[in-house]
């Protein structure tokens, strides 16, 4: 019975430590006018390998992606790039 309590408050004490927290990158965009570039940034990112979520916003020229931690952040400025369009990295926080 001991052990068994043991293995638990071992599991509950060091699995969130194992599971990977999410991060939010905010990206500015430069460039954007209207709502079809909206629609394919928002559509090139959200096709990228890893991307939880994106969305792009036309009155604040930023792009708000969730992607795991540790992911290369560079690859959303590749897809960025094949759009047209160029970004920069504003910041890296962990996600709500």
């Amino acid at each position: 019975m001991k052990k068994r309590i043991f293995l638990l408050l071992a599991l509950v004490l060091i699995a969130p430590r194992l599971w990977a927290e999410n991060q939010k990158v905010t990206i500015d965009i430069k460039a954007m006018t209207c709502s079809l570039c909206v629609i394919s940034i928002n559509k090139a990112l959200r096709s990228t390998d890893g991307v939880i979520k994106a969305k792009a916003s036309l009155k604040t020229h930023q792009a708000e992606v969730i992607v795991p931690e540790g992911f290369d952040n560079q690859a959303l400025l590749t897809a960025i790039s094949r759009t047209g369009y160029s970004g920069e990295i504003q910041g890296v926080v962990p996600a709500p």
